[in-house]
């Protein structure tokens, strides 16, 4: 247990920003919530993401290391790194969709060309719709 504590404060000396950006992405729902992290992270905000980080902090190991960040401009630093990720992560995400959806459609329109049922067939016996009755008519004479 002491060599995880001596780990604990090398990492609050000397990686903290890291350290906190990597809590932040393993936050669940960061990535879809509207959650005050990603609110921050959308504004560019450290102010707002170091006191989400000082509200949700907990634990032995992780107490203490936002306060080692002291400067405005580093907790900005922080959010416009989480900023980024983000954003990274929703043009992949957006790029493996549209992957997807090409894959999809080869497979579909090969079935369709390499299927045997591609004849047209004449259907004269297909029945027409007959127009629906104007509703200001009377229905039994048909007159206005």
């Amino acid at each position: 247990m002491d060599e995880l504590k001596y780990l604990a404060n090398w990492v609050k000396e000397q990686h903290a920003q890291e350290y906190i950006l990597t809590w932040l992405l393993n936050q669940p729902g960061l990535w879809w919530s509207d959650g005050e992290a990603y609110q921050a992270a959308l504004q560019k905000s450290g102010k707002l993401l170091k006191e989400y980080v000082q509200k949700n902090q907990s634990g032995d190991l992780f107490q203490g290391i936002a306060e080692k960040i002291i400067d405005d401009e580093s907790w900005d630093e922080v959010a416009e790194s989480l900023t980024r990720i983000i954003s990274v992560y929703q043009d992949e995400l957006v790029r493996l969709q549209d992957y997807s959806r090409r894959k999809n459609n080869k497979k579909i329109l090969k079935k369709n060309l390499n299927s045997e049922d591609l004849s047209v067939e004449d259907h004269e016996e297909m029945e027409i719709q007959q127009a629906l009755p104007d509703p200001f008519t009377d229905a039994l004479t048909g007159e206005e």
